[in-house]
């Protein structure tokens, strides 16, 4: 009985850089040893797409260990189950993405065993499909009416609550430990981007590419209205982390937008080519109020702007560098880098602006009735209502 065995690494040697920092992601890959073992398939199939439909179901699983006893045509037999393969990961985009390595083992009569090594498990996977479901019934509402508004509540969750690193217990590399520990690398970052859209309803690609160089990174294409867009949920956290500090540089934007910095063979993906959404190029510190986001405008020196969410207009607040853009009620806290960082209210009313610290201020956050802010590192609260 002849037995063919293979093994390889299907590890996506992911490691980004967000918008702000250069750190490489130095992990090396790992090939799992060739073992031997009598193969006893569990599932039997008669034709090549069976094989593959029990292969994306197995992987969906977060299965360890795959067997199946194929009985059709034995022609180029080997050949047609490691197409299967590959065409099972391509359908099994998460679970594909979470991949470490694979060992093959099949006999000519037809039984064929993979065992697969993955950055996660299945307690672990449990636990964050729980945690989906959670946060997706959270952050997107019923009064939602656009694609837009739902992608953009999803870009913010992970970049709200998440940071770039590699300090973690589970892999770094996994939706898990971005999710459940709030750091991972961009490997992290657009699995569970892929996993929160495409369970919101929207098409979503999973993307490998370059940056920096020969820097491997990942991030994800969405469909909105017809038309399909770049999302980088990584770059649109800078490092190092910064409460409040999300950009939208990469979000919905198109292969021009993105080959300023990103590497990728456009032709294994579909073109995005649709400008729509370049209105929110330039767009850091955002804090929305109904469908008005005020933010500052990095394309005229961090000054305070607004944008209407439903014309794509901007227009100058006032004439201040505003980091760190909280609010609550009819105020606006900030940090004014047009007077020493200091922590500063503006009346959004009047648009008469009080100094409220005469120190620097970061990381700015209401909790309750309090503005709760930072000073050299340390927290301060100050009550507002």
């Amino acid at each position: 009985m002849k037995k063919w065995l293979i093994s390889g690494a299907a590890l996506l040697m992911l490691s980004p850089t967000a918008a702000y920092a250069q750190n490489a992601d130095t992990r090396s890959a790992s090939i799992s040893p060739v073992i031997a073992y009598n193969v006893v398939a569990n599932t039997k199939v008669t034709t090549w797409d069976q094989f593959t439909t029990e292969i994306v179901k197995q992987l969906n699983n977060f299965a360890p260990e795959i067997k199946i006893t194929y009985s059709g045509s034995m022609t180029d037999f080997k050949k047609n189950f490691m197409k299967s393969f590959e065409e099972a990961q391509e359908q099994a985009v998460y679970a594909s993405g979470h991949m470490e390595s694979t060992t093959i083992s099949a006999d000519s009569t037809g039984n064929v065993t993979f065992k697969v090594k993955y950055l996660t498990n299945q307690t672990q996977e449990v636990a964050v499909q729980k945690k989906v479901d959670q946060i997706l019934k959270t952050i997107i509402k019923p009064s939602m009416k656009t694609d837009f508004e739902k992608i953009k509540s999803i870009n913010d969750y992970i970049v709200s609550n998440t940071t770039y690193g590699t300090k973690t217990k589970a892999s770094p590399h996994s939706a898990y430990a971005l999710l459940m520990e709030g750091q991972a690398v961009c490997q992290g970052y657009a699995l569970i981007a892929y996993k929160m859209l495409e369970q919101a309803g929207f098409d979503v690609k999973y993307v490998v590419g370059n940056v920096n160089g020969n820097e491997a990174h990942a991030w994800n294409l969405v469909k909105v209205d017809g038309k399909w867009y770049h999302l980088d949920t990584t770059w649109n956290d800078p490092l190092p982390n910064r409460f409040g500090a999300s950009s939208y540089d990469y979000f919905l934007v198109t292969d021009a937008q993105l080959k300023k910095d990103h590497k990728w063979i456009a032709s294994d993906y579909p073109a995005a080519t649709s400008t729509k959404y370049s209105y929110m190029q330039n767009v850091h510190y955002a804090y929305q109020v109904n469908n008005t986001l005020y933010f500052s405008n990095t394309a005229d020196k961090d000054k305070l702007y607004t944008l209407d969410l439903a014309s794509g207009k901007k227009t100058k607040v006032i004439d201040k560098r505003a980091l760190y853009i909280t609010g609550a009620d009819n105020f606006l806290y900030f940090s004014d880098y047009s007077n020493s960082g200091y922590l500063t209210k503006l009346n959004l009313k009047t648009l008469k602006t009080e100094v409220l610290a005469k120190q620097v201020v970061s990381d700015l956050r209401i909790n309750d009735s309090y503005l709760v802010y930072n000073v050299n590192g340390k927290e301060q609260k100050l009550k507002i209502k």
